[in-house]
């Protein structure tokens, strides 16, 4: 027969529920698997230089040391929604979703290969692009718009010379419980109305109704650059007239207005809320981004991060939901 506690068991009894429950808050509220708010989004982004001759301690490979431990230690502190990545083998990204699995960071992907004649990417040689999310990403078929302008862009390795395929990957998928399409790219400099194709694949009107829209990639191409107004909602100066409706992570941070990237934007005059410019992404250049789209986004901030296992700098955003209705 169980024995009922007495008054002074019942109090312990009660001291002890109320601190477990206190611990097990402060551990939901300090665990990177905690989803973020359904008023924030947050993004990482990174291209690995995953098997680039500049990065010769990636080489394909996956182990400590590389770009997927990288990333696999900073998404596990900064506790991401989405997870965007440039210059990816199959085997790495196959690899990376494994190791986050591992480490209680449990994402969905969708992977696209621009080439399939790079021997450090393994045995079928595919090198390209991915989307990671927290919530599944249906359907599970890669989305992925080739590009039409292509540049005439080719790539020569091991006596094989194949056309790059470069194109836009996008992941329908949700975060807080809410739909939202998560895209990334990687442009060729040579071909910069790539972004008009970007634009017109994720305009107003070419997506689900009501879809909020994140994009983030190496574009290549540096915030003044007259492509850039294919994305950017707000004008580069007077008399540019921008098409596109995002806003980039970096444009509202004041500190990088007058002293930000090789080809950013410098604005000192009227005290502008926002700069086609930011923190420099690759050297002292920006041509990596995070944006988000205007109507569903009302702002954000990013910083990037340089790490020695890539020659770009990681990418981690915040932006905040509007409100509906």
């Amino acid at each position: 027969m169980r024995r009922r506690p007495g008054r002074a068991g019942a109090a312990a009894a009660a001291i002890l529920t109320a601190a477990a429950a206190l611990v097990l808050a402060v551990l939901v509220r300090e665990s990177p698997e905690e989803p973020s708010g359904p008023s924030e989004i947050r993004v990482l982004h990174y291209n690995l230089c995953g098997a680039a001759a500049v990065c010769p301690w990636n080489s394909g490979g996956s182990g400590p040391g590389t770009s997927v431990e990288r990333v696999v230690k900073e998404a596990s502190s900064f506790g991401p929604d989405l997870v965007t990545l440039n210059e990816v083998c199959a085997t790495q990204y196959e690899a990376l979703l494994k190791q986050l699995e591992e480490v209680g960071l449990r994402m969905h992907g969708t992977y696209a290969s621009s080439q399939d004649n790079v021997p450090n990417c393994g045995p079928t040689g595919e090198f390209g692009t991915a989307v990671l999310s927290r919530a599944p990403i249906e359907p599970e078929e890669p989305d992925y718009l080739r590009f039409t302008r292509t540049g005439d862009e080719t790539y020569t390795n091991g006596g094989r010379t194949v056309s790059v395929r470069r194109g836009l990957l996008c992941a329908p998928t949700l975060v807080a419980g809410e739909p939202l399409l998560a895209c990334t790219a990687h442009t060729y400099a040579r071909a910069p109305e790539q972004l008009r194709e970007i634009r017109d694949r994720l305009a107003e009107d070419a997506v689900p109704a009501g879809t909020p829209v994140l994009l983030a990639g190496d574009l290549n191409l540096q915030p003044n650059e007259p492509a850039l107004g294919y994305l950017y909602a707000h004008p580069a100066g007077d008399g540019d007239r921008p098409t596109g409706r995002f806003l980039e992570g970096d444009e509202t941070d004041r500190k990088w207005f007058s002293q930000g990237s090789t080809g950013g934007v410098v604005c000192t005059g009227s005290e502008p809320e926002r700069c086609r410019n930011g923190e420099p992404t690759a050297a002292d250049r920006k041509i990596d981004y995070v944006f988000a789209d205007t109507r569903h986004f009302s702002g954000g901030h990013s910083d990037a991060r340089v790490f020695e296992e890539s020659d770009h700098a990681m990418l981690t955003a915040v932006f905040t939901r509007r409100p509906k209705g």
